[in-house]
Order: structure tokens, then C-alpha cells, then sequence
């Protein structure tokens, strides 16, 4: 397997650390992957690929959002970041 699709791997797997975000102000990455620790509604998630309107959809307790995220707001609930690096 290649260097880059070991960092990929470990980056996947919180090699590159997380953080517990409750604060309802935005946040930046980037991230590889969110996941909710309580019922989560976000303001808003940027990243490539990502789309669609949030702020109408309660994201349950434990599903992961995994994908290159640039940045997020939630207006309610909590949530675990995973750091990672984001090339293009």
C-alpha cells in the first residue's frame, strides 16, 4: 500500500486527533469525518462533495459523517470532529 493511502487509513481512524464541539459558533477544519454524540441539527457543512440542507434534518446520536469537511455549525446537540488533511 502507498504512504498516501496509509495516512488516508490512519487519518480515518483519529490518527490525526478529534475534538468535542458543543458550541453552537463555527468550526474549522479540516476533518475527515464527523460523529454525533447526541440528537444534532447542523446550521450548515461544507466540504467537497457535501450538499443538501441541514438545518431541517436531526442527525440521531452515533451516525458518523465521514467525507473532507472544510468547516460545520450545529444549532443543537454535540458532536466529535476527527483532524485530518485535506489535499485536493
Amino acid at each position: 500500500m502507498s504512504d498516501v493511502s496509509n495516512q488516508a487509513i490512519e487519518y480515518s481512524m483519529g490518527q490525526g486527533g478529534f475534538q468535542l464541539v458543543t458550541a453552537t459558533t463555527l468550526t474549522t477544519g479540516p476533518f475527515v469525518a464527523i460523529t454525533t454524540i447526541a440528537p444534532t441539527t447542523f446550521s450548515s457543512i461544507s466540504g467537497n462533495g457535501i450538499s443538501g440542507s441541514w438545518s431541517t434534518a436531526t442527525i440521531p446520536a452515533g451516525i458518523t459523517l465521514p467525507g473532507p469537511i472544510t468547516s460545520f455549525q450545529i444549532s443543537s446537540g454535540q458532536v466529535v470532529a476527527f483532524n485530518g488533511v485535506i489535499q485536493s
